[in-house]
């Protein structure tokens, strides 16, 4: 196995074939396997990245790192790969075959006939941060609601509708395909397909131009892209388009209500300030919010299984992050319970075999779910984040009215904001004449 850069200048002038497949197709696989014994290629490329290839050949998964795992979107990135990993993980048990066997029925067969074998894809990880960052909010939100009405039975097809796996490989089928996910997500499609078809273009003209006859192995949704690159290689963007990760939007509307409330906080101080209001009650103000966003947080992070000291964590620093849109609790939450249990890329397989229990009740399946470690470090993360959300939201509505009652009521406390607005419009008058 190597990467392409690695080997050796062929002799001539090279060549290369696609081979376009389904990932969850036996007949495919036994396509796979006499192209390679007639051919005899200098090389088979296959559509895998290291990771991937590794994790096929049955070495232990990696434990993964905690500033891999809690940096910004990184969790619902994992979530995307998990459901995305569990559709494929589906599609193969209905059709009685591992999903991936194409790939390693070509590296057997390679190897059984002395070809090299290189990998030619991007980094998983980097292709599915990429998916994400490109994605639109609503788009996100509809993918994982769609994803997990799926993985309940809802919206699934009948047992005895009929579908033929192998249609996946037949050129029109596969554009009607790829059409309906671009007009689904435009950016998504683009990360998820085109550049990866550019990827691995780029990786089989360096072959081709390195003298080897190539055997190119991949699913066929990108055997037109590719194909096309490879017979206009003047059309590849730059390698480094294809990767580094991705900001994303920088106007989210997830960022922008983080954005509102931070500044309603710091304005909401500040203008009671400025009107003269006691310090005893701005005290109670900052007391209130402070255990009104830990409790929430807390007790949702308990809920997700957290231990005492990861909830404690993220209750005690919910306050806040809850105003600084940059920040989330449940990020200390998760690094605090990684100091106590490890996760690792194996976690998906199991989540995906409980996924395939249709008898087992919903509540003790999620129980189950809980055990896995990755599953729990995300829920604990999702859950103490979302349980700082609902009190950022509930304060204004449900706190303030309370504390409110003890000056005079809510009307009170409007007056004083108008008059603290007064004062500064006074100051920043006197200031400038």
């Amino acid at each position: 196995m190597s990467d392409s850069a690695e080997l050796d200048a062929g002799d001539g002038e090279g060549s290369v074939r696609v081979l376009g497949t389904a990932h969850v197709s036996a007949d495919s696989v036994e396509e796979v396997r006499e192209t390679i014994d007639e051919e005899r290629p200098d090389v088979v490329a296959v559509e895998l990245d290291e990771g991937r290839y590794r994790q096929m050949q049955g070495e232990v998964a990696q434990d993964l790192e905690p500033s891999d795992l809690l940096e910004g979107n990184t969790v619902f990135q994992f979530i995307a790969y998990w459901m995305l990993s569990y559709v494929q993980a589906q599609m193969g048990d209905r059709f009685d075959i591992e999903p991936g066997a194409d790939m390693q029925a070509a590296i057997e067969a390679a190897e059984s006939v002395g070809s090299e074998v290189a990998l030619v894809d991007r980094d998983i990880q980097l292709t599915i941060q990429r998916f994400w960052a490109r994605m639109s909010f609503f788009e996100k939100l509809r993918m994982v609601w769609e994803l997990c009405l799926a993985m309940v039975g809802i919206g699934e097809p009948e047992e005895d509708e009929e579908f033929d796996i192998e249609e996946l490989t037949d050129g029109d089928v596969v554009t009607a395909m790829m059409e309906e996910f671009r007009q689904f997500s435009p950016g998504g499609a683009e990360a998820l397909i085109d550049e990866r078809d550019a990827f691995i273009a780029h990786r089989l003209v360096q072959l081709r131009d390195a003298g080897h006859d190539v055997l190119a192995v991949v699913g066929a949704g990108h055997r037109a892209g590719i194909e096309e690159y490879l017979d206009h290689p003047e059309r590849l963007p730059p390698m480094e388009e294809l990767v580094g990760t991705e900001s994303g939007s920088r106007f989210s509307l997830f960022k922008i209500f983080g954005y509102l409330i931070t500044v309603g906080f710091l304005g909401f101080f500040f203008l009671l300030f400025m009107a003269g209001v006691r310090d005893t009650f701005l005290l109670k103000v900052f007391a209130a919010w402070f255990l009104f966003n830990g409790v929430f947080a807390f007790g949702l992070a308990k809920l997700a299984g957290a231990r005492w000291t990861s909830a404690g964590v993220g209750g005690a620093v919910a306050w806040l992050t809850s105003v600084n849109p940059l920040l989330a609790p449940g990020w200390f939450a998760g690094y605090v319970e990684l100091r106590y249990t490890s996760v690792n890329v194996g976690d998906i397989a199991k989540l995906n075999d409980l996924m395939s229990d249709e008898e087992t009740p919903l509540k003790d399946l999620l129980g189950q779910m809980l055990d896995v470690p990755l599953f729990r470090l995300i829920a604990i993360v999702a859950m103490t984040n979302v349980g700082s959300m609902i009190a950022s939201f509930a304060f204004p509505f449900v706190v303030l009215p309370l504390l409110g009652s003890q000056v005079g009521g809510v009307d009170q406390i409007t007056d004083w904001m108008i008059q603290g607005a007064q004062n500064s419009a006074d100051l920043i008058v006197r200031t400038l004449t």
